[in-house]
C-alpha cells in the first residue's frame, strides 16, 4: 500500500510542478528512504531546465499546492531539509505517510560564473573571440608569471579529478585546488583557481567533526582540538559555550591552554593555499590576480597574528578565529554546515 501512495504523491507533484520547471528526480520516481531521518519518504524535486533556476518562485507555489490538498497534514517548511545538507524542503503527512519534499536548486552563482568563464577563455584562445573583460585578467596573469606570458595557450577546460587534499604533496595541490586548466601547445597545464566577487572562501580543513562526541563532550586529544590548539584557542571556553547552549551544568576537567604555534600555523595555511597556480578573483572594477609560488605562499602563511577568537555562546554555535599576516587578513570559521549543533566543518576565508 505504501508503494502505491509513494507513486501517487510523486505523480501529483509532477503534474502540478512541471509547469514551474520542476519534476521528481527521474532516477527515483517514487522517492527513497530519508537520508538522515528514516521516518520520512524523501522526494527530491529537480529542475527540468537546469540553467533556469525557478526555485524562488516554485517554493511558494509548492506550498500553495500542498495547502490546498485535503490529504496533506502537518505541513512545515524547512530552510534546510532534515535529509539534505543545503536545500530547503516541505515535510508533511500524505495519507498517513510522512514525506520530505526537497527542492533542489540549480547551479549556484559561483558555478555559473565558472562555467561562463571557462567557455569565454576557451573561445578566446581557440577563436580569439568572446573574451569580454578577460583581456585585462590575462594581462595580469602574464605580468604575474613571465613563463606563462611566453606560452601559447590552445584551450581552456575544467580541471578534472578529486578535491580531496589529504595526503597529497604540497607541490601537487595546485591541480586539486584549481577550477580551470589552461593547456599550452607543449601540453603543459597552467592551473587557475577562479573566484567570483563573493568567493571569499579559499579552502576547507578536515577534523572539525572529531572535536565533540555525540554527548557534547570535547575531545581534547582529537584532530579538531589539535587544530584549535595551534591557534591558541582556549578549549575550556569552547566547551563552556556549548554547555551554555545545551543548558548543561557539568564540572569539566581543566584543559591546558597553549600558545599559538607559528610553525604549525604556517603548515596549516600552506596546505590551505597550495602552490603553483593562478589565484583569480573577480572584483569591481579590478580583478585580483596573482601567481601563487613559494615566495607568495610565504607571504600568505608566515608570522601570523591572532587578532581575535570568538567562542560559542547562546547566540552562536560557531568558533571564529580572526588572524592576519602582513599581506592578508583571514577569518577561520569552525561550524556545522548541516544545521547540526557541534562543528563538522572548517572554512578559511580571505577578508579585504
Amino acid at each position: 500500500m505504501s508503494a502505491e501512495i509513494f507513486e501517487e504523491f510523486a505523480s501529483l507533484l509532477n503534474k502540478n510542478m512541471k509547469v514551474n520547471n520542476y519534476q521528481v528526480n527521474p532516477s527515483q520516481p517514487k522517492g527513497s528512504p530519508g537520508r538522515n531521518d528514516k521516518s520520512y519518504r524523501m522526494i527530491r524535486m529537480f529542475l527540468i531546465n537546469k540553467t533556469n533556476d525557478t526555485s524562488d518562485t516554485t517554493i511558494p507555489k509548492l506550498k500553495t499546492f500542498l495547502e490546498k490538498n485535503k490529504s496533506v497534514k502537518e505541513l512545515k517548511y524547512n530552510e534546510i531539509s532534515p535529509n539534505s545538507s543545503k536545500f530547503p524542503s516541505y515535510t508533511l503527512e500524505y495519507k498517513q505517510v510522512k514525506f520530505d519534499v526537497i527542492v533542489a536548486r540549480g547551479a549556484n552563482k559561483g558555478e555559473n560564473f565558472e562555467q561562463s568563464t571557462i567557455k569565454n577563455l576557451d573561445s578566446f584562445f581557440t577563436n580569439k573571440t568572446g573574451v569580454g573583460n578577460l583581456g585585462s585578467v590575462l594581462k595580469k596573469m602574464n605580468d604575474a608569471n613571465p613563463d606563462f606570458a611566453k606560452s601559447e595557450i590552445i584551450r581552456a577546460e575544467k580541471t578534472p579529478g578529486t578535491t580531496l587534499k589529504e595526503g597529497v604533496e604540497l607541490s601537487k595541490l595546485g591541480r586539486i585546488i584549481s577550477d580551470i586548466s589552461l593547456v599550452d601547445n607543449e601540453g603543459k597545464e597552467w592551473y587557475v583557481s577562479l573566484k567570483d566577487i563573493n568567493g571569499d572562501t579559499f579552502s576547507s580543513y578536515s577534523g572539525a567533526a572529531s572535536l565533540f562526541d555525540k554527548d557534547g563532550n570535547l575531545q581534547a586529544d582529537s584532530k579538531g582540538a589539535e587544530f584549535l590548539n595551534s591557534f591558541g584557542v582556549d578549549l575550556n571556553k569552547v566547551q563552556a559555550g556549548f554547555d551554555e547552549r545545551a543548558n548543561k551544568k557539568v564540572k569539566r576537567p581543566k584543559i591546558p591552554v597553549k600558545r599559538p604555534n607559528q610553525t604549525e600555523i604556517k603548515k596549516i595555511f600552506e596546505r590551505a593555499w597550495g602552490v603553483d597556480y593562478f589565484y583569480v578573483r573577480r572584483g569591481v572594477p579590478e580583478w585580483k590576480v596573482f601567481w601563487l609560488d613559494r615566495k607568495k605562499l610565504n607571504e600568505l602563511s608566515e608570522r601570523m597574528i591572532i587578532k581575535n577568537i570568538r567562542y560559542p555562546s547562546k547566540s552562536s554555535k560557531q568558533i571564529t578565529i580572526v588572524c592576519s599576516t602582513a599581506k592578508q587578513n583571514y577569518i577561520i570559521e569552525i561550524r556545522n554546515s548541516k544545521a547540526g549543533e557541534y562543528p563538522n566543518d572548517t572554512k578559511f576565508k580571505v577578508t579585504r
